[in-house]
């Protein structure tokens, strides 16, 4: 996972293995980013591996977010964190529910 700041968002590189295994790091990185006071965009792109544990942290950003009025955004949603967040019965940040996922 990489951290770099374009203009009024910090970017966040998730890493390859988004699981349990790295959620405690996920996690302080992205409030590291949200206490600087610039929206969020996480690319998740590099993701190969994903449950809901990172599901819940990208809600969880999504939500800081929200209550700071900071932008988020999610990018290159790979099919492995689509797939996460369909498990999960979640509808991504930013994306639109559709009428089949009951969202």
């Amino acid at each position: 996972m990489s951290k770099t700041n374009a203009g009024d968002l910090q970017r966040f590189q998730a890493g390859a293995d988004s699981t349990l295994r790295n959620a405690k790091a996920t996690a302080a990185a992205l409030t590291t980013l949200l206490e600087s006071g610039a929206g969020l965009e996480i690319d998740c792109s590099g993701v190969e591996q994903a449950d809901i544990t990172f599901v819940q942290t990208l809600v969880a950003a999504q939500r800081s977010c929200a209550a700071r009025n900071l932008s988020f955004a999610l990018g290159g949603m790979s099919d492995v964190v689509a797939s996460a967040f369909q498990r999960a019965g979640v509808t991504a940040p930013g994306s639109m529910p559709s009428e089949l996922s009951g969202i």
